[in-house]
């Protein structure tokens, strides 16, 4: 027998507003807790791709407006726009934190959008808050700009909960369907895995509303191609964009298996970020990771049995995203929670379909908020940091800051190197440096710029370790060994 998931029902409960946000708060404050201490421990550095995204910032307060990442060709500039009038107002890290906190935050919410039609509004404010933390991994993520993820992921949800919805009304279809199609769009412009799992979704109303043509087609292809226009603009410009090139070789069923056994227990706080271990006692983690990524796919069924066909958008783009961003090559490196974002909303619903197995009176009473978020975060945020760093305490940027003070004291203005370095530094002297890297070049106008300058100007930095590629003899530099970079500076005479 199908749940009632008439959204009234809560207020039935005696849920109120009030109350429900107060049983929000314990989950709120400690995903702000663990977000506060992630920001000083050695996890969260500020780092180059970061960089980027603060660079091509600047450039919008100087009235370049690119749309595509620097270098790239795919990949939204969604959040520089964000950032960019806070840089009009202070440097350095914190720009590069506040916005995607707070898209985080957005993005629970938008979970919350799609889960409470079809939970109901406490489970949904439960799932919401698991949302905002629901590993190490993926709540680093939330404090790191990276081009088009964020709002992707914002992107996808919507897309989703647009399908859900038309499958199960009729009202203002044509509306519903423009806003599909313009989450679509706006998805695949920020990253082609969050545009492929949003097109997943869209399947299931498609073909249920196949003979809608001016109420579902028309709107929907036309939300679409207003999502995406900024990348066909880019493509107009540019030509077609060439596949990124795999970081790590991998082939079909080696990509399958690494989303299973590596990425989603990596998503779900069972593996720490590139590494091999799991959390705790190796057995424990491995039947966890198993109950949980097997519960949600056969949550996904449950609750389609469970609701009805307004959740068969869920189930469909969450089982064909497995063997669907599998073609993707470049996915074949999954050490970074990044690229579990797409599966996350399905498997999160998928999970929160159990809770309709419990009595109506546990599934719509504050205390589940309350609980199970605030635990939910404790087991699978808490231990996978610790395990890595400690009770760390640090500011992770100190070596990345005085390099930036060393090249102001000696009046150097030019820096050069490895792509992690460069650019962390060029984006830390706020205006103030020019920088070249190797390889990947983001900006090619700076790189030309550097390169022509005198090399008795031009500082180098490279990872500790590394081999530095400098334009003069060894010699005729100073090496300082500050943390994570070995910075060359030249002597001059």
């Amino acid at each position: 027998m199908p749940v009632d998931t008439d959204p009234k029902s809560d207020r039935r409960a005696g849920v109120s507003t009030r109350t429900l946000l107060l049983a929000c708060l314990p989950a709120v404050a400690i995903g702000v807790l663990i977000r506060v201490w992630l920001m000083h421990t050695s996890l969260v550095p500020l780092n180059a791709d970061e960089g980027v995204t603060g660079l091509q910032a600047y450039e919008v307060l100087r009235g370049r407006f690119r749309l595509i990442v620097a270098g790239n060709e795919y990949g939204s500039t969604t959040e520089t726009y964000l950032i960019a009038p806070l840089l009009a107002l202070w440097s350095g890290v914190w720009p590069l934190r506040i916005v995607p906190i707070a898209l985080s935050v957005v993005a629970g919410y938008a979970l919350y959008r799609l889960a409470r039609p079809i939970f109901g509004r406490v489970p949904a404010s439960a799932l919401a808050l698991i949302g905002w933390t629901t590993s190490g991994a993926l709540t680093k993520l939330s404090l790191r700009p990276y081009m088009g993820y964020p709002t992707g992921y914002i992107a996808l949800i919507a897309a989703l909960a647009l399908a859900c919805h038309a499958m199960r009304t009729e009202h203002r279809l044509a509306r519903t369907a423009g806003l599909a199609g313009f989450a679509a769009g706006f998805a695949t412009w920020s990253h082609p895995i969050f545009g492929t799992v949003a097109l997943l979704a869209l399947i299931a109303p498609t073909l249920y509303r196949r003979r809608a043509l001016r109420r579902w087609w028309l709107p929907l292809a036309a939300g679409g191609v207003l999502g995406v226009s900024p990348w066909l603009v880019f493509m107009a410009q540019n030509g077609w964009p060439a596949s990124a090139t795999p970081v790590v070789a991998a082939t079909y069923p080696e990509r399958l298996t690494r989303f299973v056994a590596e990425l989603l227990p990596r998503a779900f706080g069972l593996r720490p970020e590139l590494g091999e271990d799991w959390v705790g006692p190796g057995a424990v983690a491995v039947g966890s990771a198993a109950v949980l990524i097997i519960g949600s796919i056969v949550g996904m069924v449950l609750l389609v049995i469970r609701t009805g066909r307004q959740a068969v958008p869920i189930l469909v783009a969450g089982v064909l995203a497995f063997p669907v961003l599998a073609l993707y090559a470049p996915l074949s490196n999954i050490a970074d929670g990044r690229y579990a974002l797409p599966f996350l909303p399905e498997l999160l619903m998928g999970l929160g379909a159990w809770l309709l197995l419990i009595p109506e009176r546990v599934r719509n009473s504050p205390w589940l908020v309350v609980t199970l978020p605030t635990a939910w975060a404790l087991l699978t945020c808490v231990p996978v940091v610790h395990q890595q760093v400690g009770w760390q305490w640090i500011d992770p940027n100190t070596d990345a800051k005085q390099i930036v003070s060393e090249l102001e004291t000696r009046q150097i203005h030019y820096i050069a190197g490895d792509y992690w370095g460069a650019y962390l530094v060029d984006y830390l002297g706020a205006g103030r440096l020019q920088a070249a890297v190797i390889l990947p070049i983001r900006f090619d106008e700076e790189n030309a710029i550097v390169n022509a300058a005198d090399p008795s100007e031009v500082a180098y930095v490279f990872q500790d370790g590394q081999i530095p590629r400098l334009r003069m003899p060894a010699d005729h530099y100073q090496k300082m060994d500050l943390g994570r970079f070995d910075l060359y500076l030249p002597v001059r005479t």
